[in-house]
Parts: C-alpha cells; structure tokens; sequence
C-alpha cells in the first residue's frame, strides 16, 4: 500500500468523526498559536527596544528627582521634608564626577498644541537645542532649522505635530504654534515653527515625533522655575555608565532616579520573559490538553474500528501499514492544528504586541525623559524568523504523532481472529 493510500485512508477516518476531529484540531491551533504568538512578540519588542537604546546611546543617564516616591532634602542627601529639586548646582556637581562627558538639563511638560484647526495632545522639551542631535542620535531636520537657543519665541516640532494623522491641516514654517499647559501651570503661549523634524518614533518610551523643543531660557520663563525636570548625563564612554550611576546614587542618595537605558533593557527583558513562560506554559498546557484529546479519539476510533481492523487483517494488511495508517490520523491533525496554529498565532502576535506594548509603556511613564507623564508607548514589530515558522508548524506535528503512538501500536498488535469476532 502506498504512501498516498494511507493518508486517504487517514483522512476518511478523521472526517467520519467530523466533531471529535474538529476540536482535536482547535486544541492544537491554540497551543500552537500561543506560543508562536509570544516568541514573535517578545523578540520583536526586545528588538524595538534594542533600537531605540540605539538611538539615545548607551552612554547616556537620566537623572530625574524621586518626586512623590521619594522624599529628600538638600544635594547631600539630607533628611528635608520636600521632593528635591535639580538645579544648575546639581548640573555643576554632576559634571565634576570622574567620566563624566557633559550635563544637559531639560525641562518638560505635558501640553496642547493648537494650529489652523488642529489640537494636539503631546510633550514640551525645554532643552539646550544645539545639543539634540548629541541627545538623539540620527534625529534630523525635515525642513527649516534648529530654533536658536537666545530665541525665546522659535520652537522645533516632531514630525507627527507637522502632519498629524487624518487632517488635512498641516503645519509650514515660522507658522504660529498655541502651547496650552497642563497640570498645575496652565496658560496659554505662542511659538514659531522654526524647524520641523523628521520622522524618528519613539526613544524609551518618549515620542518625539509628538513633542516640541523649545530653548532651556524660554522654558524656564514659560514654567516660571529656575528648577530642572531632569538631566541627561553624558558618560565618556558606555563603560562609564555603572560607574557614574553608582557615583549619583551615592552621592544624593533617594533623593533622586537615575536610570540608564542598558539597566531599563534588562528590566523590561526580564519582565517580558516572564510573561513568556507564564503564558507559554498556558500554550503549553493546551497542547498537552489537545495531546490527550488525540489520545482519546484515537483509542475510540480503535475500539470503533475493531472489527474493520480484523477485516483488513484478514485482507492481508501488515501490522505496520494497520499502525501506520493510525498515525496518519494523528500527523494530520497535526497538520491541520500546526498550519491553522500558524495563521492564527501570526494574527494574535500583533494583538499581543499592542497589550504588550501599552503595558510597559504605562508601566514606565513620567520614567523617560521627555515624557512627564504620557501617555506613549514604544512601538514594535512581532518578529517572525524561519526557525519560528519551522517549529511552529512541527512542533504540533511531534505532538500528535507522539500522543497518537500508542493507540495506533495497539491497533497494530490487535489479533484479527479476536476482531472479526468483535461486535
């Protein structure tokens, strides 16, 4: 009997019990699309992260004040009853500190940007603007210029403030921005578009495309407080950055946050691999639930099929074309549950991508310079590489013909006098 035979054989056998086949196959698909759906997920979002650390440099720190986590008093650590608040004297101190490179302090503010009909939610930067391009690496100009930083009235903007999504109304050079405030400061203020950014997504969580840098002068007088938001702290090189952290936290103690983007990478890639096993031991147990599943139906059908199995024993069938066609069976479910597994998983991992992403994002607000509380999040491309692909369509297929080996060895060794007498 030929390859083909037995497959067609398989087939029948699987469509004359058309339910129990049925939900076989589902049990595989969703064990199978779990799993597809977390490995894609959790490399592509290692993946976005690993470029947007890329972008900032991995010599780069954020200090910013504990705000309401922590309480602090002066720059040496004392035990005042207010948040400490970062000052040029800080900058000062911060710079002095062995591999350091240079300090820029930044302020930052949730606001509302008006133009034409457009409003749009987004971030305010107050920083030295001549040090962008230093700050975020490969961030370029669109069109016009870097506002400069004695203009009190001149604004850059990112690229989705330029040309948001769905309107027709969109921003030109040296066009009047409205900045409304948020939060306890609120006003309104008036900008020139001096520049426009090109599009470059998301640094740690902060999204640039949705912000406007204005001049550190202008900031301070727009917020009215000669107090910082926070700092960026430039090390000599990548090697410095544990040496410098532990340099701050020493020095000031809780007073302040001092994140670096290799520690914030190894955080978010623990958190995310222990929601892969968490989830991937879910996929896994619905595997292992849909393994019994063809267990059980194929242990019926072999009771179903006694006497036809004796028939063909009789016809002169051998024992391993009666075992193979059994694990026809469970290889075409595993077939079926791996593809349709597959298609399914290759859908869910973008649902998936977005939780994940909203998640952390949440998690990490007001913790990214530039962010001051938003509400963006990084973005982020489920990654589907061949070896993924290959083990998501076989390893459904190992499954089934591992659970399905016993029932067809059974059918195999079943006696044919014994089953033609099977009622």
């Amino acid at each position: 009997m030929q390859a083909s035979d037995v497959f067609k054989l398989a087939f029948k056998g699987l469509r004359d019990r058309k339910l129990r086949s049925f939900l076989t196959i589902i049990g595989i698909m969703i064990g199978s699309a779990v799993i597809l759906a977390l490995i894609a997920s959790s490399s592509g979002l290692s993946t976005g992260i690993q470029a947007q650390v890329g972008k900032i440099g991995a010599n780069t720190l954020t200090v910013s004040s504990a705000g309401q986590f922590f309480g602090g008093g002066g720059a040496s650590g004392g035990g005042g009853t207010q948040n400490y608040q970062l000052s040029q004297q800080d900058v000062d101190t911060i710079k002095s500190f062995q591999g350091v490179s240079n300090v820029f302090p930044y302020y930052s503010q949730r606001v509302t940007i008006s133009y034409g009909s457009n409003s749009i939610s987004g971030s305010l930067i107050g920083v030295d603007t001549t040090t962008l391009p230093k700050m975020y690496q490969g961030l370029g100009l669109y069109s016009g210029s870097l506002p400069d930083p004695y203009d009190p009235s001149a604004a850059a903007v990112g690229y989705s403030i330029a040309y948001p999504t769905g309107s027709s109304d969109q921003l030109i050079l040296n066009q009047m921005l409205s900045i409304t405030l948020g939060g306890s400061s609120k006003g309104s203020f008036t900008f020139l578009a001096r520049g426009i950014f090109s599009a470059y997504g998301s640094v740690l969580f902060s999204n640039i495309d949705d912000t406007v840098f204005i001049s550190l002068q202008s900031a301070q007088l727009l917020l009215k407080t000669q107090y910082f938001s926070g700092l960026y702290v430039i090390t000599n090189t990548a090697g410095d950055v544990a040496t410098v952290q532990t340099a701050i936290e020493t020095y000031y103690g809780t007073q302040v946050r001092v994140m670096n983007a290799g520690s914030m990478v190894s955080s978010i890639t623990s958190i995310t691999s222990q929601l892969t096993v968490f989830l991937g031991a879910i996929g896994g147990v619905s595997l292992f639930v849909a393994a019994v599943g063809i267990t059980n139906t194929m242990f019926v059908s072999v009771m179903e099929r006694t006497r036809e199995i004796g028939i063909m024993k009789a016809l002169g069938f051998k024992s391993k074309q009666i075992m193979g066609m059994f694990l026809a069976e469970a290889t075409l479910s595993g077939i079926l549950g791996g593809i349709g597994g597959t298609i399914l998983g290759y859908i869910l991992s973008f649902m998936l991508g977005g939780s994940l992403s909203g998640m952390l994002g949440g998690g990490m607000r007001g913790g990214a310079p530039g962010q001051a509380g938003s509400t963006s999040s990084t973005t982020f491309t489920p990654v589907f590489t061949p070896e993924l692909i290959a083990f998501s369509l076989l390893f459904p297929i190992g499954i089934a013909v591992l659970a399905g080996l016993y029932p067809a060895w059974r059918a195999s060794r079943m006696n044919a006098v014994v089953a033609l007498k099977y009622e």
